[in-house]
Parts: structure tokens; C-alpha cells; sequence
């Protein structure tokens, strides 16, 4: 190869090399600039539904078609989006840049949701709750049909009811710290002076709650408040 079609052939390699370079450049550009759009129509959307930071919401906009062009704008995009969008799990937020009237329309998944106490492994009746058999997740609020708890701690030693399979909340309903049938032991005094005794319980009972509880020594019934598992106490 003489030097002319030396430095030729160089060349077309070079001009080969520079617009690779430069189409891989713009298509990084490109992809930034959607992934600010992307960002932007997701904090528009948290704004909108939760302007006082309060809420714990999962938000997350569907992917940009890689055909689309997403043009340069020298002033700041908008956002905007309807009130019934809004009060969809799938929110429709249009993007516009004013300079050029160039606009298109996005989708944002939007997911309030809350700390829920669930059974980590499926339980039986008269299992006892503790941090082995629960756990706590967020959940969508609107899977939600029934009161929860939040706390593990507020779920600690009481039983479960009736069967519960694993990643199910744990139902108030299906709880009881004191089942009926359980013996109990029967406090009664003040700060200075404790009398106990054994009972029965006669109806379930969840922390605090009132129950009817027999008196094992004296047959008597009587009403006492729920402490923990399996103690009740009669306020004198």
C-alpha cells in the first residue's frame, strides 16, 4: 500500500470513528434528557397528591418510547394532569415546552400505601404472634378492606383465632391476648398490696378490653381488664 492510499484509508477510518462517537454522544443525551422528563412527571404527580409530605406513596412513570424525540427547551417544561387522572392508581400527566408547542403524554403509577403488620409464615389457631411468625410491609391502601396494625409490638403474644395464611394482615378480629377457655391469673390491689388468684375465661379478650373471667377458687364471676397474655386485672 503506497502512502496515498495509506492516509486515505485512515481517514475514512477516522470519520467512521467520529460519527460513531458522536451518534453514541446524542443517544446518551437523548436518554439523560428522558430520564429528566421521567423524574420531572414524577415529582409533579407527588406534589399533586401529597402536597404536605405526609403520605408514603410509591411513585413510578412508565419508560419513554426509545423512538421518541424528545426535542431541547430553553425554558422550564409544565405539567399537568386532570383531577379524575389524579384519583387513578395510573395517572395521565401531559408534559409541554411552550417554546416550541411541543407536548406529549406520560403515565405515572401512583401507589399510596401504608405500614401493615402481617403473618410472615401461614399460622394456626391458638398460635402465639411473635417476631418470628410476623413482619411489616407497606401495602396499598386500597387493598385494604379491614383495621390493621402498624406496630409489631401492638401484635406481640396474643393469638390467633382462626387459620391465616402467610402475607395476610393480621385482623384485630382474629385476635385474642386472653381466649375464652384460657386460664388466667386474676390480679386485684393497689401500688403497695397485690392479691392473685386463678380463673377462666369466659369470652375472649384483646389488650385492654374488658372480659367476663370465673373465679376458680369461688365459682364467682366477674369482670376484669386484659394486661397481657393470659392476666387480667380487677380495678379496686
Amino acid at each position: 500500500m503506497n502512502k496515498l492510499h495509506y492516509y486515505q484509508a485512515l481517514a475514512r477510518l477516522f470519520a467512521i470513528s467520529t460519527c460513531l462517537y458522536t451518534g453514541i454522544t446524542a443517544a446518551d443525551e437523548n436518554s439523560l434528557t428522558k430520564q429528566q422528563l421521567i423524574s420531572q412527571a414524577e415529582q409533579f404527580v407527588l406534589s399533586q397528591l401529597d402536597p404536605d409530605n405526609i403520605k408514603t406513596i410509591d411513585i413510578v412513570a412508565m419508560p419513554i418510547d426509545k423512538r421518541v424525540q424528545v426535542p431541547a427547551c430553553s425554558s422550564e417544561l409544565t405539567f399537568s394532569s386532570s383531577p379524575e387522572s389524579l384519583s387513578q392508581s395510573n395517572v395521565t400527566v401531559k408534559a409541554q415546552c411552550n417554546d416550541n408547542n411541543w407536548y406529549m403524554f406520560m403515565v405515572v403509577k401512583a401507589v399510596e400505601t401504608q405500614q401493615v403488620v402481617i403473618i410472615s409464615s401461614a399460622v394456626s389457631p391458638g398460635t402465639l404472634l411473635t417476631k418470628s411468625n410476623v413482619r411489616v410491609i407497606n401495602m396499598d391502601k386500597k387493598r385494604l378492606r379491614s383495621t390493621t396494625f402498624a406496630d409489631i409490638e401492638d401484635v406481640l403474644g396474643a393469638r390467633i383465632k382462626r387459620r391465616v395464611s402467610a402475607g395476610r394482615p393480621v385482623d384485630p378480629n382474629n385476635l385474642c391476648y386472653v381466649c375464652k377457655g384460657d386460664r388466667v391469673t386474676i390480679s386485684a390491689g393497689t401500688s403497695s398490696m397485690q392479691v392473685k388468684t386463678s380463673g377462666v375465661a369466659l369470652e375472649d379478650g384483646r389488650m385492654g378490653e374488658t372480659i367476663q373471667v370465673k373465679n376458680r377458687r369461688s365459682n364467682k364471676k366477674i369482670y376484669a381488664q386484659v394486661t397481657s397474655t393470659g392476666q387480667v386485672e380487677i380495678s379496686i
